[in-house]
């Protein structure tokens, strides 16, 4: 047995039985289920009443309408509005302008923390550029001179014996 329709089903059908899409299995259900016939008897006599009221209401002259609207506007103006909503808004406003307008520090930047491989990496470029490594230096240094004097000596053989011919 098929389970009871909707109130959506029930009142599409009603207001437009050719759009719905399945009316031939909504009147035969309504045809064996009485709880749905009864719902569908009630939401058409709602409908009908929907649609006496709304042409009455439509019908009514000009000068109703105009005095409807002359009440409502009566009435808002005549309402005072009440002054902790007013200091409340301008609380607000002043709060929002202020954060706005509030400059920010930039975010601050953390120091670079040492790194030891950095250092380390450092060094060992250092070294590999010498010539001669650290412990060496003096030694290099020595043979360094030594040989300048060497080269000196020579140079100044060479030149006393080319003035010696």
């Amino acid at each position: 047995m098929q389970e009871h329709l909707t109130n959506e089903q029930l009142t599409e059908y009603l207001t437009d039985p050719l759009a719905s899409g399945g009316d031939a299995t909504i009147r035969e259900h309504l045809a064996a289920c009485a709880a749905c016939r009864n719902e569908a008897g009630r939401l058409h006599s709602l409908l009908a009443l929907y649609g006496e009221v709304t042409r009455a209401a439509g019908a009514r002259p000009q000068a109703f309408w105009q005095w409807q609207r002359t009440t409502i506007l009566t009435g808002l103006e005549s309402r005072p509005v009440p002054r902790r909503l007013v200091w409340a808004a301008g609380l607000a406003m002043a709060a929002l302008a202020a954060t706005l307008l509030m400059e920010t520090p930039p975010p601050a930047v953390p120091p670079a923390a040492a790194d030891p491989d950095h250092a380390l990496l450092v060094d060992v470029e250092r070294s590999v550029r010498r010539q001669v490594p650290r412990a060496l230096e003096p030694a290099a240094l020595l043979t360094a001179e030594l040989s300048e004097a060497a080269d000196t000596t020579i140079k100044n053989q060479q030149t006393g014996k080319g003035e010696r011919r």
